[in-house]
């Protein structure tokens, strides 16, 4: 009998001492994650911090560069209105070959836009900025054309549709590098 109550006892023990070791193990654990998401949290609120920092650089840097490139549109830009339309190779008396030699079948047409000038405004090789619809569009001066005379463009495109959806737009800013 006494070593059944020994028995007994030696169990308790055991039951209580793995009890207590699972209560500090898990307080350990509880520990170890609160430090883990406290440290988790810190880098959050650190990476938020450099991203706001950023965001408000890069708003400041961009509202300097529009400030700087309208400085520059104003200073260097000699803007007057024209007729602008559009055309392409395949409109009647067109054909691949510009004024200055450039090949309009080359992959050109995916980089720049080119546009059909009267030299006598606008020489050739000039960079233009076309407003239209509230964009601004650069183009280099690289053709001509019988009926462009005067303030009046013609923006080459590579569909035929595109050219006559453009239509005929009137008095349009156009501005010419100084």
């Amino acid at each position: 009998m006494k070593l059944n109550k020994l028995s007994i006892l030696i169990a308790i023990a055991l039951i209580l001492t793995l009890s207590l070791a699972i209560v500090v193990r898990e307080k350990q654990h509880s520990k170890t994650m609160a430090e883990y998401i406290d440290m988790e949290i810190q880098k959050d609120e650190a990476r938020l911090e450099t991203y706001n920092e950023f965001t408000l650089n890069y708003n400041d840097l961009y509202s300097q560069y529009n400030e700087l490139y309208g400085k520059y549109m104003e200073r260097y830009i000699y803007w007057q209105n024209f007729t602008v339309t559009a055309y392409t190779q395949n409109d009647e008396g067109c054909n691949n070959i510009t004024a200055i030699g450039l090949d309009l079948n080359k992959d050109w047409t995916k980089h720049f836009n080119f546009v059909a000038v009267d030299p006598e405004v606008i020489p050739y090789g000039k960079t233009i900025f076309i407003k239209i619809d509230g964009k601004i569009i650069e183009a280099l001066a690289v053709d001509c054309g019988y009926a462009i005379k005067g303030n009046r463009l013609d923006l080459y495109c590579n569909r035929l549709e595109e050219a006559f959806g453009f239509g005929v737009k009137e008095d349009v800013p156009v501005g010419v590098i100084k």
